[in-house]
């Protein structure tokens, strides 16, 4: 494809291939505001990782001594699945902002259709694809009746297989905490409302702290281990994380300046961090919320944390954290699969068939998440999309567009 180059004062030269697609530019996240904030991703980056670690050693249980559940590197990955709760706290974020700026910074209202219309067309079309490809694979390979696959699938697509069956999803196991998202997504105007119509800030925010550690008790009494009710697989065992993002959303927007940048954070981060992947015990459920969004506060204000954030490979894999958390643990079953012959033989050392196999899987992850982010997600990414594809169709091409010729371009 042949583009105009513009120079630095805004004119044309002369014609020169457009290499855009190849650039970590052209694949980046579109924002449905236009703002691009790389740490967010470089976040994200950080949660999906640990959750596809966390699931290496459980659909790849190799029996190592490496892993032995006495080990601090099998005590730091079980902890890995807590990247959950990170995403949750990235989405109360997110949703946040738009609604944070009606409230604190008097911006124009939140057309309430068009947001609920954008988590539609920006989230539906990817998760769909997810769904439906696993449907034929559960019934060929895995040989599971047709009848139980298509009423767990439609359970699923709707997001209500948690609260009809009590249990994860058996279609996609990891789409249960998509459903606490769908549900927050739901409420996140009423949420908004509730928190941002507060004053003054410090009385809103003691509020939500106190909010947070009562929700956290709450957790710990009633609720239990994920997966043994509905009500631990619902937004009422996970409410809190969403209200942690609201904090931060309202420092970022009123306060931010007013929290110097410094090394420190860096330390303090640090510490954060190391706290998330391994403490146990009831203190997790109460403070975990409140120490990711210290951790989260020192990604934007130290120095060395907000560096590694902002790397375009991070922040890149981090935007296309949701098409790798649809995908990963198919991708992980493929590569059991495929490796069972050719890495796991009786000669070879546990601790290399770990390696390997856990290496190959994980790029196998990268890789099925990157293929239906570039070819489902990033396209739907353009709030524009369904009207765009509609004029495409109607025209009366033969032929498949291009990424250029489709939204998200």
């Amino acid at each position: 494809m042949i583009a105009k180059r513009t120079n630095s004062r805004g004119g044309s030269s002369a014609l020169a291939p457009d290499r855009k697609f190849f650039s970590f530019g052209s694949l980046r996240r579109i924002t449905t505001s236009g703002k691009y904030i790389p740490e967010i991703d470089g976040l994200r980056f950080v949660a999906i990782a640990a959750v596809v670690l966390f699931h290496l050693p459980v659909q790849l249980p190799l029996h190592s001594p490496a892993l032995d559940k006495t080990d601090a590197l099998w005590h730091l990955i079980s902890h890995g699945g807590r990247g959950v709760e990170l995403f949750f706290l990235i989405s109360g974020f997110i949703l946040a902002l738009p609604f944070a700026s009606q409230f604190l910074l008097g911006s124009k209202q939140v057309n309430l259709q068009q947001y609920y219309l954008r988590r539609v067309t920006r989230l539906e079309p990817p998760y769909i694809v997810s769904i439906l490809v696993r449907l034929p694979l559960l019934v060929l390979v895995m040989h599971q009746h047709l009848a139980q696959v298509a009423v767990h699938g439609l359970a699923s697509l709707v997001y209500l297989h948690s609260l009809i069956f009590s249990s994860p999803s058996t279609v996609n196991p990891p789409a249960w905490s998509l459903e606490v998202e769908i549900q927050f997504y739901c409420l996140a105007p009423l949420f908004a409302w509730a928190y941002f119509s507060l004053r003054p800030k410090w009385f809103r925010r003691a509020c939500a702290i106190a909010f947070i550690l009562l929700a956290g008790i709450l957790q710990i009494h009633f609720f239990g281990d994920v997966g043994n009710t509905r009500a631990s697989l619902s937004i009422l065992n996970y409410v809190q994380y969403f209200f942690s993002g609201f904090v931060l959303c309202d420092l970022y927007l009123t306060d931010w300046q007013r929290l110097p940048a410094h090394w420190a954070w860096d330390i303090v981060s640090t510490i954060a961090w190391c706290w998330i992947f391994v403490a146990d015990g009831n203190q997790v459920q109460l403070f975990l919320p409140l120490v990711a969004l210290v951790a989260y506060i020192g990604a934007f204000k130290g120095a060395v944390f907000p560096w590694f954030f902002r790397l375009q490979l991070v922040s890149l894999i981090g935007g296309m954290c949701y098409s790798i958390y649809l995908t990963h643990n198919l991708a992980i079953a493929g590569a059991r699969s495929l490796l069972h012959r050719l890495v796991l033989s009786a000669v070879t050392p546990v601790w290399e068939k770990t390696l390997v196999t856990y290496v190959i899987a994980a790029m196998m992850a990268l890789v099925l998440g990157f293929l239906l982010y570039i070819t489902v997600e990033r396209p739907c990414m353009d709030k524009a999309w369904p009207t765009k594809l509609l004029v495409w169709l109607r025209s009366g091409r033969s032929s498949v567009p291009t990424m250029h010729e489709l939204p998200g371009e």
